[in-house]
């Protein structure tokens, strides 16, 4: 049996693998791929659905599961980045975003008189190998008078096959 080959053309193979380096400047794949080590950048984002309240005490929230593909528990960073949205009133906004039970809670956006709408964005991020993460972002309104509020949360997972340097 032959191991080595130098073949130029059109390769058609039902099945079998490679076990040696692969080089290809140009092609596609039509089914999955899947890889322990990569160069390069890979990010998915998906946005929550948004949570609103207007009221002088009350506290709702949104959630979802990211649930990784890789057969491999390969490290991923979430980061939820909670746009947030005060129409008014004098209460207390918290925003708490928990990443699989890592938790940031922030108070955000003093009321400021003569101002109609403000905005500002709660960012949390956490590093993770876990293939199913489980993440919710609250919103709680608590004060004597309305107020109303909204956030907007979007989900980034990303993966990185480079490396950061000071």
């Amino acid at each position: 049996m032959r191991k080595n080959a130098d073949i130029s053309g059109h390769i058609n193979a039902v099945s079998g693998s490679f076990t040696g380096e692969i080089n290809a400047i140009s092609g596609k794949f039509s089914g999955v791929i899947e890889a322990r080590e990569f160069v390069g950048d890979i990010c998915g984002s998906k946005v929550m659905q948004g949570v609103s309240i207007r009221a002088t005490n009350d506290e709702r929230s949104t959630s979802t599961r990211y649930t990784d593909s890789a057969t491999y528990q390969i490290g991923k960073t979430i980061t939820v980045m909670a746009n947030c949205e005060r129409n008014g009133g004098t209460g207390a906004i918290t925003v708490t975003i928990n990443i699989n039970g890592q938790v940031k809670t922030a108070e955000v956006m003093p009321y400021t008189a003569g101002i109609p709408a403000m905005y500002q964005t709660v960012v949390f991020s956490v590093y993770t190998t876990s293939p199913v993460v489980d993440i919710s972002v609250s919103l709680r309104v608590r004060g004597q008078y309305t107020t109303s509020a909204s956030v907007w949360p979007l989900v980034m997972v990303s993966r990185s096959g480079s490396n950061f340097t000071n």
